[in-house]
């Protein structure tokens, strides 16, 4: 037996299945929920099987017992398609991967598409709290000696910050798995194929940002994935910010900034905590952030 996800526990049945169940210790209201997330995984698992696209692999849901609050679901074979396993691939495999997952999102976004576009602000998908608290208060933690010596860098920290906010693009609001990272994502050797798992976060997002902060751009073939991505969608149904080269990489380029920001966000959420010498190595840390954010935030 073993925990799977946040909300889980996962046994194998048999050999060709596994049994999911709530974890231990939730209440009634908690069971039926994890319920409803199990139906809507299997609601979109069966339109991809209706899609019938054989690029990629996704588990048949055998059964969903509602009263014993369990789902009996395939077991599919593959080890975790990981950033440094796939590098590992030769060539010809990694193409076979963008090729696949390129057709995995276009098969994704074409269950339930909101047809007219939208104007997506990159301020809603940013969360920078702490952050923002921290630029406000810097004098708060560090000597005059340490702020001297990035003053300039946290101006240019502001300045990004400023940019993305203010930005926004058109785009559309499409189905999504909504969880895709590497430990959904299983290949096979001897197929070379993947098997996608846990769509228990299946719902709708906006398409520029499903390709641009998930599992493409983990394995770093987010633009590679869209140019294929193109050929198995009708451009004439996607935003003209998706389809023109130069915006795409344009909006990647801030989206990228905007993920150096949130990680930025992460090391300085407890620094109030932290003493003289943690503050210290987390400035250093902070600097190594900033010099992949000029990489990205060129022209800022």
């Amino acid at each position: 037996m073993i925990k799977h996800g946040r909300e889980s526990l996962v046994k194998i049945a048999g050999g060709e299945f596994v049994s999911k169940e709530p974890l231990p210790g939730r209440s009634m209201s908690q069971k039926r929920e994890w319920l409803a997330r199990q139906q809507r995984a299997a609601d979109t698992i069966q339109k991809l099987h209706e899609i019938g696209n054989d690029a990629y692999g996704v588990p048949h849901i055998k059964s969903i017992d509602s009263r014993r609050f369990c789902v009996l679901e395939e077991r599919v074979s593959g080890v975790p398609l990981t950033p440094l396993l796939f590098r590992k691939l030769d060539d010809n495999a990694r193409e076979k991967v963008v090729d696949s997952l390129a057709q995995f999102y276009a098969d994704m976004h074409s269950i339930d598409v909101i047809p007219n576009p939208i104007e997506y602000k990159m301020e809603y998908g940013l969360d920078v709290e702490y952050l923002e608290n921290f630029l406000e208060d810097v004098e708060q933690y560090f000597s005059k000696k340490e702020i001297k010596s990035v003053r300039d860098e946290i101006k240019f920290i502001d300045r990004v910050y400023q940019h993305i906010i203010n930005t926004s693009y058109e785009t559309r609001i499409v189905w999504v798995h909504g969880d895709l990272f590497d430990g959904n994502v299983l290949y096979d050797y001897k197929t070379q194929k993947f098997n996608i798992i846990d769509f228990t976060d299946a719902g709708t997002s906006f398409l520029h940002y499903d390709m641009l902060r998930s599992y493409s751009r983990d394995l770093g073939v987010a633009d590679a994935v869209r140019t294929q991505y193109l050929k198995y969608r009708d451009v004439r149904d996607l935003p003209a910010d998706f389809v023109d080269d130069a915006r795409w990489k344009q909006i990647a380029q801030y989206h990228n900034a905007a993920n150096v920001l949130e990680k930025m966000n992460e090391e300085v959420t407890d620094v109030q905590y932290l003493g003289k010498n943690e503050r210290s190595k987390m400035l250093d840390r902070l600097k190594q952030q900033i010099n992949v954010l000029h990489k990205h935030a060129r022209g800022f």
